[in-house]
Order: structure tokens, then sequence, then C-alpha cells
């Protein structure tokens, strides 16, 4: 089986809707495949349903466009809420300062909102189909091979964004890329009483040792990815356990991840590593995006051009946490706000190389960025590198 198209974006995780959908809007023919069944990746299948913050923590929005949009079309069908200072347009940036714009939102609202974006765009979606090799020619992906129902297919494109969150276009084709095999235990799930039901945000320490007993994994080893689902569910079985133990007898799991947990695995390796510890305030010449930091207040960052561009293939793309950053800077384009940043950006670049044959430079991606809301203020950060 044969498919041709302008722009193949793999895996409709957060990175991927906002790439599909910014490639599509942008006029070209846009597949987004995916692995599983619905849309989201670790932001729907697994309950990591916290849409971390589009601001400084200073009452300065870095991140809008796309990423707004997305929060804003889930929360239409509910249910969550904008904080208020947020969601009044014309609030000043006092009233804003310390009101992070974050949001709880519904994991099914949002399979089924991006759904509707992307099919309205025009996209063309292919579930239940997972990439298995890359043809390369002349320094570009000629196209990638995937497995169906019904076999083996190949897809030719102009242009490629890989989305999957673990870079497996890039490794199967040749790009360099890093593995970082230190993921930690993680199983986040709703339980119900009869009465209430609650979200637990179970996980072992990210930043710290792990518990006696524990381990950690590989997220592109097949055996230490079961292992990974395998322990997620006992780690919420034994918090079920401890629920009851503790005064809820009532209280059961009534929904667990359909995903895994694994946060950090495969990514592009480029010049250009992000860096949370080093990029603090710095605005990159080539910048594509801005975001802020998720853990703690008063931080801005911007994400060059260069952590989303391929080096050896001219028309390959990574978004989200496929884009290349060091391992603090990992942890911050791994989130929803900076895959719908990246994603935009990377989705945005490969349409227009789509249409015009050639790659864009970093200036035009940057009016293209600009030109769908997207922020890009210099003015805000102390250094340009």
């Amino acid at each position: 089986m044969r498919m041709k198209t302008d722009v193949v974006v793999l895996g409709g995780g957060m990175a991927g809707i906002a790439a599909a959908l910014a490639s599509a809007r942008s006029g070209a023919e846009t597949l987004l495949v995916e692995k599983e069944y619905a849309l989201g990746g670790l932001a729907t299948l697994g309950l990591i349903v916290v849409y971390l913050p589009l601001d400084d923590g200073l009452g300065v929005k870095m991140s809008a466009s796309l990423s707004e949009e997305l929060l804003r079309c889930a929360l239409e069908i509910g249910p969550g809420e904008i904080p208020s200072a947020w969601a009044d347009e014309n609030a000043p940036q006092e009233a804003r300062r310390g009101v992070r714009y974050q949001v709880t939102y519904n994991a099914a609202s949002m399979m089924i909102a991006a759904e509707r974006l992307l099919l309205d765009a025009g996209v063309k979606l292919l579930y239940d189909a997972r990439l298995s090799g890359a043809e390369t020619e002349g320094g570009r992906v000629r196209s990638i091979w995937v497995e169906t129902k019904r076999g083996r297919m190949e897809v030719e494109a102009a242009a490629f964004v890989d989305c999957t969150g673990d870079a497996d276009l890039c490794f199967f084709a040749g790009e360099k890329t890093v593995d970082d095999p230190t993921n930690r235990r993680t199983g986040w799930y709703y339980s119900f009483d009869g009465e209430a039901l609650r979200l637990h945000q179970q996980t072992d320490p990210i930043y710290t040792q792990i518990p006696e007993g524990s381990r950690l994994y590989s997220g592109t080893d097949p055996e230490e990815i079961t292992q990974s689902l395998i322990d997620q569910r006992a780690m919420i079985l034994n918090h079920v356990r401890d629920l009851r133990a503790g005064g809820n007898p009532g209280a059961y799991p009534l929904l667990i991840p359909a995903y895994h947990g694994l946060r950090m695995t495969r990514r592009l390796e480029t010049s250009a590593h992000f860096s949370e510890d080093a990029h603090d305030y710095v605005w990159f010449h080539d910048a594509i995006g801005m975001i802020g930091n998720w853990k703690k207040s008063g931080h801005r960052y911007s994400i060059p051009y260069r952590a989303i561009k391929a080096e050896t293939f001219s028309n390959l793309y990574a978004a989200g946490r496929c884009c290349c950053a060091e391992k603090s800077g990992w942890d911050l384009t791994r989130v929803i706000p900076t895959c719908a940043v990246t994603g935009e950006a990377a989705g945005l670049a490969a349409s227009w190389q789509a249409q015009r044959g050639a790659a864009p430079t970093a200036q035009t991606v940057q009016s293209l960025v600009t030109g769908q809301g997207g922020l890009l203020r210099p003015e805000l950060f102390d250094r340009q590198i």
C-alpha cells in the first residue's frame, strides 16, 4: 500500500495535534499518524490532565495561539475553568501576578475537541498505525513505513514532523538522537468511593532518590516499557489498598491510564541544547516561541528554531519532547504548553516547505508564528545569543 501527501506528522500527542493543525491551516495536505485509538498521548490516555502554565508567574503571558486554543476548546466541552485574571482579556499585569494560567481539564473532552479541530482543518487521521521505518534520499526523508491491519504502508511526503515523543522518526531515518533511560515510575488515576471522584497524581520523586525497591526505565526498550506499565498498575493497586486501610473502604480505581507514564525517552540531537539552567531570560536570535517555567515563577525562556530542525535531513522537524534540549531543558519541553508552541512552529515550517520546495529560514518561521498569533517578544529578555 502506498500514500502520498504534503506533510506527515508522526504522533498525535499535544505536539502532533498542534503541528498538524498549523500545517493544514497553512494550506498543506496533512496526514497525522497515531499508533493509539485517540489523540493526546500522556495528556489524555496517560491521565496527566494538568494544562501547565502559559505564563511566567509575573503576570505576563508567554504562550498563545494554539497553546491557548487547545486548552479553550477542551474547556468548551468541560469541565474546567480558566483563572478569572486570565479569562479577562483586559486584566492588568498586576492582577495576574502570582496567578498561574494553569487549568485541570477532562481527558475525554480534550480527546474529542482535538479530533474535531483536526477534522475541521482538513487533517487526514490515521489511527492504529505504527511507524516502523524510513526511506531517505539526497539529504531528505523521502517516505516512511507504517504498520497497519492490512500490512505495511509506505507514505511519501515533502516534509515530516516527528511528534512521537520518542524521536522515532529521527531514529529510523538515521538522524542523531539522544536516549535517556532514567524514567521514573508513575501512575496517575481516578478513584471513586460511591460519592467522590478523586484524581491521584502518583509518581516516584522526579528530582531526588527513588524509593527502595523501585527502579528506572528506558522508554525505547520494549521489555522496560512493559515493566514500567506493570509497575504502574501495581503502584495504583497499592495506593487503592492504602486508601481502604486509611478509612475509605469503598474506594476503587475507576479510571487508570491507557498509556505509559514515561517522561523523557529519546530526542533529536542538534547544536542547540536548550537548557533551563543556562537559558533563563535568554532570547535566541532564531526563537520560534516563548514559554514560562511550570515549576516556579519568575522565569522566561525562548525556544530556538535550531532545536526543532534536524541537521542531517532538510525536510525533517521535531516537536514536543522530541526537540533538542539538555536534561534540565527537557523537563520544560516535554509539557503541554511547550509541546503546542514547538508543534505549531514545526507544522508551519513543514507546510511552508511542502508548498515551496525548500526549508524556511528562522526569520520566515518567526513571521509565520506571529502571523498566527504566536508570541515573540525579545524585549522581555535580558540577553540575546
